[in-house]
């Protein structure tokens, strides 16, 4: 068998190795990039993590819609992050209701029951870094029985604001449950005649607000 020369022509598909402070300078630029990409990741620059560092939560508030049809209820929507996040749409499932609308209390508004209409927004909504927003679920109960424990889930589709690189966006489901009375209370607030020991359980407090 015919051995290659020194000079043979398929030396010319190989490149010679790179001498070693460029090998050095290759190897430092992909960890360099892979660990600023980390960072982008993991700090929510590209994706939100609006749960990165701690949970926030707090007791649910019902009550009659101003024009008593309906029957409102917030769920807390905590941000922990240092991004100011969009809330470009959310969805709401409560066993044994029907949602109707979910809009988002105004940041500059302090809640009043029957929240009125002018005190909330629709989405889009932003929510700044470390901040707290609620949301208003508008809703009415199809029946009025049910048991204590967690109750309704919530999610929202969140985008990263205020970078001017492209970002990923994330449907995020809200940790805490609409309302979960073996942790928090349900707070309602009712018209005059609603007897208060009707006002335990979400449904069963809803269809007593709206009489039924």
């Amino acid at each position: 068998m015919q051995s290659l020369s020194l000079d043979d022509p398929i030396d010319e598909l190989i490149q010679p190795p790179l001498v070693w402070w460029a090998r050095l300078l290759v190897g430092l630029a992909v960890v360099l990039t892979a660990g600023f990409a980390s960072f982008l990741w993991g700090n929510g620059y590209l994706r939100p993590q609006p749960d990165c560092c701690g949970n926030g939560g707090g007791s649910a508030d019902m009550a009659l819609t101003p024009d008593g049809e309906a029957v409102t209820i917030t769920a807390f929507l905590f941000n922990s992050s240092g991004r100011r996040l969009r809330v470009s749409s959310a969805t709401v499932d409560l066993p044994g209701a029907t949602v109707l609308n979910i809009t988002i209390l105004d940041e500059n508004e302090v809640s009043l029951f029957p929240i009125p209409n002018t005190a909330v927004r629709e989405l889009p909504a932003t929510i700044a870094g470390g901040s707290t927003r609620r949301l208003v679920i508008t809703f009415v109960p199809t029946r009025c029985d049910d048991d204590i424990g967690p109750w309704g889930t919530a999610k929202v589709r969140l985008d990263v604001v205020g970078v001017w690189w492209p970002t990923f966006g994330r449907t995020f489901t809200v940790p805490n449950p609409i309302v979960d009375s073996r942790r928090s209370q349900l707070s309602v607030f009712p018209p005059e005649g609603v007897d208060p020991s009707t006002l335990k359980t979400p449904l069963a407090s809803a269809c007593a607000l709206l009489g039924v």
